[in-house]
């Protein structure tokens, strides 16, 4: 897979659907596997207008910084805060009962930890009606049962929607990933990392940034 150019414009970065500050790095995943997919503080209404027509004179941004960056999906009319990391971008498909969930995805990987935001649109409504059969079928591409213990189960909330949080263990990584279903579309944000991390504050702020955008 090939790395794409470093972005040097001082202007709002589109990739795909998902809107960027500049001077970040956009790369395909070097591994399909699922895993590298589901491998503080909301941003206000202002933030996400501020960010899709940044200022003149915003200091770029590296992809090596120690900045949390704020990430817009614009189909998916979802924001987020990422933390700092190597970017990359992917298209993942996962086959569930009720047809393929094709997801656009975004990782950022740092050493042993991997953040990674994800939605799928234009869910049928077969799909819509059963939301078991999707979260069972992104749980057992996540984390293979043959080397995954499932911890923990939870509700979660987005905004007056409903979702699932489960967290896996294996011997030496902890998974924890949230889903949820808003219409027709679904939503996953996940974090990889260490049995040991010291970074759980950072892993659970990223979980809790998933903010819908109004209109």
């Amino acid at each position: 897979m090939k790395y794409l150019p470093f972005v040097a414009t001082v202007i709002t970065a589109v990739v795909g659907e998902v809107i960027l500050f500049p001077s970040q790095v956009m790369a395909q995943s070097p591994n399909q596997n699922l895993r590298s997919f589901f491998e503080t503080g909301r941003p206000q209404s202002q933030d996400t207008l501020r960010f899709q027509r940044p200022p003149s004179g915003v200091p770029p941004i590296r992809s090596n910084a120690n900045n949390w960056q704020l990430i817009v999906f614009s189909q998916g009319n979802v924001s987020f805060w990422m933390p700092p990391g190597i970017l990359a971008q992917d298209n993942v498909t996962i086959p569930t009962a009720a047809g393929n969930l094709n997801f656009q995805t975004l990782t950022s990987t740092d050493d042993q930890y991997r953040y990674v935001a994800a939605y799928a649109t234009g869910l049928t409504p077969q799909q819509i009606s059963d939301p078991m059969v999707l979260f069972t079928a992104m749980r057992a591409r996540v984390a293979p049962e043959e080397t995954f213990s499932l911890m923990n189960e939870r509700p979660v909330s987005l905004g007056n929607y409903q979702g699932s949080e489960f967290t896996f263990e294996s011997d030496v990584e902890r998974v924890t990933f949230r889903t949820y279903l808003v219409g027709d579309k679904i939503y996953a944000m996940g974090v990889i990392q260490p049995l040991n991390s010291t970074r759980d504050n950072a892993s659970r702020a990223f979980l809790n940034a998933l903010q819908l955008i109004d209109g």
